[in-house]
């Protein structure tokens, strides 16, 4: 009887404590005249203040859950790749490091405090073009 009160009290708090995730955009900012990407409505006028760029173009999207002492490697496309390892919880967000890489090439490596709302990661200038990470917390 003791088991199944241990399994029934185990259930209930994995079940109560909600897991968070990272949701990674990657972002390609440039200063053409083409039409709003729609997936960027809420965020673009974020990206235009930050960066200054007329036109965003969100070029790859992923979400992966964040696990204590684990290491996350999300693939956002265009040979951009990301690893985020959590650090802790806190008030005012989430400590964790930060890795962008193109192929073996190393482009951003920080530590982030990533709070309520988009996190934005300037990465690399690709002619006239600016790749931007967003970042979110998704609890």
């Amino acid at each position: 009887m003791r088991w199944l009160l241990a399994a029934f009290v185990g259930v209930v708090l994995s079940a109560s404590v909600q897991a968070a995730s990272i949701e990674a955009r990657l972002i390609r900012a440039s200063n053409e005249t083409d039409k709003p990407d729609e997936q960027l409505t809420k965020l673009e006028p974020k990206l235009k203040k930050v960066f200054g760029y007329r036109h965003y173009q969100q070029l790859g999207l992923q979400q992966g859950p964040l696990e204590e002492n684990g290491q996350l490697r999300l693939d956002l496309g265009e040979g951009i790749v990301i690893f985020v390892t959590p650090r802790a919880a806190e008030k005012k967000g989430r400590m964790m490091d930060f890795e962008m890489y193109s192929g073996r090439a190393a482009l951003v490596k920080s530590s982030v405090r990533v709070g309520h709302g988009e996190l934005l990661v300037k990465g690399p200038e690709v002619g006239n073009t600016l790749l931007v990470v967003s970042l979110a917390v998704v609890e």
